[in-house]
């Protein structure tokens, strides 16, 4: 009788199927469910195996970068089922892209791909971040990384020197002039600020100052050259301007 009571509490301490939110269920056939008392009949019971990620499964999965670089043209081993079964996948996605009202450019980033792909490698029963989450733990980490990235393009503005480029348009809704300014070196480019010149392009002289503190900015020994519109102002801003 004891013995049998402890078989029952180590029952109730192990964790039921429902309970498993975090495993995959597997159909799989037990051949120990073979059972052939009852009517005589036999009958095949199915039991589920639970399946865990484990620490493994991220070294020897690819990484969704490099699934999209190798990717080639794909025929699904279903045929017309698996035609079938993309087109839904794609109907979800384009429908959130209409209720979230995302401009359709935004399918052409690369960040798009690598975010289905890693959707897709982790399977069924993945818990999409919350709105906190997006705007607080996860904005950080991305930040955190953008500021690493761009302190690796100034080691090596530091190291081979840089161009200091500046981009003018004009916004016809706000009825503004901006100005963009990015950095070129061997490494790539990066974009820096924008800047409100409405009130300064008229000016040479402003411009002059205002490129010269973009300049100081990047680091004045960084940079080996700047380019600017070719506007009558810009011009003569830049005669004045000569980096040492």
């Amino acid at each position: 009788m004891i013995k049998k009571a402890e078989a029952k509490n180590v029952s109730q301490m192990m964790p039921s199927v429902d309970d498993a939110d975090d495993y995959d269920d597997v159909e799989e056939l037990d051949p120990e469910s073979l059972n052939t008392k009852g009517n005589g009949s036999g009958s095949v019971q199915s039991k589920k195996r639970l399946r865990v990620k484990g620490p493994l499964d991220m070294y020897v999965t690819s990484t969704p970068q490099d699934v999209l670089k190798g990717r080639k043209e794909r025929k699904g081993i279903f045929g017309a089922c698996d035609k079938q079964l993309r087109e839904k996948v794609c109907r979800d996605i384009a429908k959130w892209f209409y209720d979230a009202g995302i401009p359709f450019n935004a399918a052409t980033y690369d960040s798009f791909g690598v975010m289905v792909e890693s959707i897709g490698q982790y399977g069924s029963g993945l818990k999409p971040p919350t709105m906190h989450e997006l705007r607080v733990p996860l904005h950080k980490k991305e930040v955190d990384d953008t500021v690493k990235e761009m302190e690796e393009h100034e080691k090596e503005w530091a190291k081979k020197g840089c161009s200091l480029l500046s981009d003018g348009w004009h916004d016809l809704v706000a009825q503004k002039d901006i100005v963009n300014f990015l950095v070129n070196s061997p490494k790539g480019s990066i974009f820096i600020k924008s800047m409100d010149v409405s009130k300064v392009v008229k000016d040479a002289h402003l411009l002059y100052q205002m490129l010269d503190d973009m300049v100081g900015e990047v680091g004045e020994p960084n940079v080996v050259q700047v380019v600017m519109d070719n506007a009558s102002n810009y011009v003569k801003a830049g005669e004045n301007f000569s980096p040492s």
